[in-house]
């Protein structure tokens, strides 16, 4: 009995073995029967990003995947952001390589097959493929008139127009496709091109003889149309874009109101040399951090964000303080969070990391995006006072100067620093402004709070 039993459950499993050989053989003569690929669209890492740059693809087709791994970094309006994959499986296609610039958010850029699935058999959904070819059928046929205007700089299509040259002859050496003026200048050389003077319009052929003659034989004074200035045509990154139509966006829909004060600073330039000699670098800035922290807590008014869509502002539970940090690209805000929690050594060494983070363009979306509150410091720069804009959805930012050397009224040296408050007039009352800005003057002159766990006020 139990011989045969052996031999039945052998016959059974070459059965089993033969019958999964022959699915798996139809399965892969088939790929319609394979599940469809996961799309890899470009992600929107940012509340202001509509469309970002593929620096790097840290995965090649073929590539195992699990959830957690880094698939490419891209460069959105702000930072280098490492963008992570939630699902397991083979990279498949590179729909979009590296270095590719203005991919629109929502854009397929890659395809990722299922675990077991074939991953050579992936194809690119018909539906991409038609809707690329409808847009690249518009794009040649909208863009060929437009193409000269748009990749042609003022000084070379000045000159272009002065020798009477074809635009499609030229061979563009400037990015993206872009004609610079040393390529006009190389195809005029190349052809030994004049310039030619303008033809008389109907008008001009009205007016008699000699005043032609005149006119053809007189040069204006200071002119010389032969001479063009160098320069070269820099273009902006996403993140200069973004900035200006953010400011724009601040100075027309917020109504900025401005409040300036001086503060005594002495006592903190004296703690801040106690505090290095016992190794805790800190900076002015580090102090200013943490006193605006606390004056938050006492001036919720401050410490909120508005609602752009609904024009409701929220007061906010958490006191994060976004620090500006000026970068290559341009000014980005990283943010402290809790700064009314932590002391000011951990604040300096945050700010310390963050900053250095910015700069490299490797901060993550919630590195930079969100704050209650912004803090722009130029004294470093020898800027003794200025007034900064507003940073949406924020309703208030602080402007602080470089310190200065002046005498009080009995001839006593002093050192102040010129602090000016900008902030939103729909939120915040001229009344709690002055108390806000009362309330951090007072967190400056008694450093000793700034330093305490758990100060008392």
């Amino acid at each position: 009995m139990s011989f045969r039993l052996f031999n039945r459950i052998g016959s059974t499993s070459k059965n089993i073995f033969l019958t999964k050989k022959i699915v798996s053989a139809f399965h892969k003569s088939c790929p319609s029967l394979y599940a469809a690929p996961i799309q890899l669209k470009m992600p929107s890492l940012s509340p202001t990003m509509t469309e970002g740059n593929i620096v790097k693809w840290l995965k090649n087709e073929g590539d195992s995947v699990v959830p957690g791994d880094v698939l490419m970094e891209i460069q959105t309006d702000k930072a280098i952001v490492a963008f992570e994959t939630e699902e397991e499986g083979v990279l498949a296609k590179i729909l979009i390589p590296e270095d590719s610039k203005n991919i629109q958010v929502g854009t397929l850029v890659g395809l990722l097959s299922l675990p077991g699935d074939d991953w050579k058999s992936v194809s690119v959904p018909q539906e991409t493929v038609n809707t690329s070819a409808v847009q690249t059928s518009q794009e040649s046929s909208t863009h060929q008139s437009t193409e000269t205007t748009q990749k042609i700089g003022p000084a070379a299509r000045n000159l272009v127009q002065l020798y009477g040259i074809d635009i499609g002859k030229l061979k563009p050496s400037g990015p993206h496709g872009f004609i610079l003026k040393s390529d006009v200048k190389a195809f005029i050389e190349q052809n030994r091109l004049k310039p030619k003077l303008a033809e008389p319009s109907p008008v001009e052929e009205i007016q008699t003889e000699p005043e032609v003659k005149q006119t053809q034989n007189k040069k204006p004074s200071g002119s010389h149309p032969e001479y063009q200035p160098d320069y070269q045509d820099i273009e902006l990154s996403n993140m200069r874009k973004v900035i200006a139509k953010r400011l724009v966006f601040s100075k027309s829909t917020i109504p900025h109101s401005y409040i300036t004060a001086n503060c005594l600073v002495d006592k903190i330039i004296h703690l801040r040399k106690e505090m290095i000699k016992k190794n805790q670098k800190v900076s002015i800035n580090d102090f200013i951090s943490k006193a605006v922290a606390l004056a938050l807590r006492l001036v919720p008014e401050l410490n909120s964000n508005m609602d752009e869509k609904t024009g409701e502002y929220t007061q906010l539970k958490t006191v994060d303080v976004s620090i500006a940090v000026a970068t290559e690209n341009g000014l980005i805000t990283p943010i402290v969070k809790d700064a009314d929690k932590i002391d000011v050594v951990d604040i300096s060494e945050n700010v310390k990391v963050l900053a250095e983070k910015a700069r490299q363009g490797k901060l993550m979306p919630h590195e930079f995006q969100g704050g209650s509150f912004t803090i722009s410091n130029l004294g470093m720069f020898g800027i003794s006072e200025f007034s900064a804009v507003i940073n949406p959805p924020q309703v208030a930012i602080l402007a602080v100067g470089k310190y200065q050397l002046k005498f009080n009224t009995n001839m006593e040296k002093q050192t102040e620093i010129s602090m000016t408050l900008s902030y939103d007039e729909k939120c915040c009352s001229l009344d709690r402004a002055q108390t806000f800005l009362n309330t951090l003057n007072y967190f400056l002159s008694n450093p000793d709070l700034l330093v305490q766990e758990k100060p008392d006020f």
